[in-house]
């Protein structure tokens, strides 16, 4: 089949412009709180291609020109670079939102709230809609305290609290428990069966055990002196979360999430494929069905990377807990 794509900037349709000059293409969907990137590279052998604007918006979709085009999202054009003698330029561009204020420090506390409740605030401010799990809506603080940080590392700090991902993409504020398999609206992730014949290249490492066998997290009430202690877990080695916690409850949740994510990372698994492969998406899982007996079975993805060329492939990084699969 033969390899398509579409460049809108700012709404006007440039692919044109692209035609016979691209050399590739590629598109990374990252988890957790690093920024979606697109990267461009065109053959500037004239020198005849005007510089583009830091701050175009670029809507790409690619696929074949036989199955139709996938849109793959929008960013915001930040880097550009070139190379001498090969003459060729290099656009780059991160996830639209991820260029705004989000980033900024503040300073202020939250008490009382939900995660829904800060997390609708803070995608206001932003002009952001907020896409959250109903399983997260719920979650309380205590208080917290937002001492010169940004909008984007409180809710990063939160998420993890509760073993989960926040970051913006596209006009939304996106906010997902890891593991579950769903998106934002609750909806079902696809989970791609990739058979070996699929994979050209696979590299995976399994520890046998998660990297920490026990976690302590410590909390105090509000005004008061006490410092109390709670834990996930009974093995070795141990880890001690760096933040204190307002309440009983968010401390024993902090633990126990820090611990699930670490057995998650006791293994990691990474692919290439033969093709190119739409429905795979960071928080997504995939399913591997004939590779080597003990990896068989779901990988939680966390990376997802597709390149266009003379060809259109894709590839990825997955973790999941190797401790468990292997009893």
């Amino acid at each position: 089949m033969r390899v398509a794509f579409q460049i809108l900037a700012d709404g006007e349709d440039v692919t044109a412009l692209f035609k016979d000059r691209l050399k590739s293409l590629t598109i990374v969907d990252e988890a957790g709180m690093k920024s979606d990137t697109a990267e461009i590279v065109i053959d500037d052998r004239d020198y005849r291609v005007e510089l583009p604007e830091t701050g175009v918006r670029l809507e790409i979709s690619i696929g074949f020109k036989e199955t139709g085009l996938t849109f793959m999202g929008a960013y915001t054009v930040d880097e550009l670079s070139g190379d001498y003698p090969v003459k060729t330029m290099t656009i780059k561009a991160k996830a639209a939102d991820m260029l705004q204020g989000i980033r900024s420090p503040k300073t202020r506390a939250w008490e009382g709230k939900t995660l829904e409740d800060i997390a609708a605030k803070i995608a206001g401010e932003h002009g952001l809609r907020l896409a959250i799990s109903d399983s997260l809506k719920p979650a309380f603080f205590g208080y917290l305290a937002q001492t010169a940080e940004s909008d984007l590392n409180l809710l990063t700090r939160m998420a993890r609290d509760l073993d989960a991902t926040a970051k913006p993409a596209g006009d939304a504020l996106v906010i997902v428990k890891r593991g579950e398999g769903k998106s934002a609206d609750g909806q079902d992730l696809p989970t791609p069966v990739i058979a070996a014949s699929e994979i050209t290249n696979l590299t995976w490492t399994a520890t046998g055990r998660g990297r920490y066998g026990k976690v302590t997290a410590e909390w105090s009430e509000l005004g008061s002196a006490a410092v109390h202690q709670v834990s996930a877990g009974d093995g070795k080695p141990a880890l001690k979360l760096r933040h204190r916690h307002a309440t009983q409850a968010e401390a024993q949740r902090a633990a126990e999430s820090a611990l699930t994510r670490s057995k998650r990372a006791s293994g990691k698994l990474s692919a290439s494929l033969a093709g190119f492969y739409p429905s795979l998406s960071a928080e997504a899982y995939a399913e591997l069905p004939d590779i080597k007996p003990e990896l068989t079975g779901q990988w939680l993805v966390n990376r997802v990377e597709h390149r266009l060329d003379a060809v259109l492939v894709t590839s990825f990084d997955s973790e999941r807990d190797n401790e468990e699969k292997s009893t």
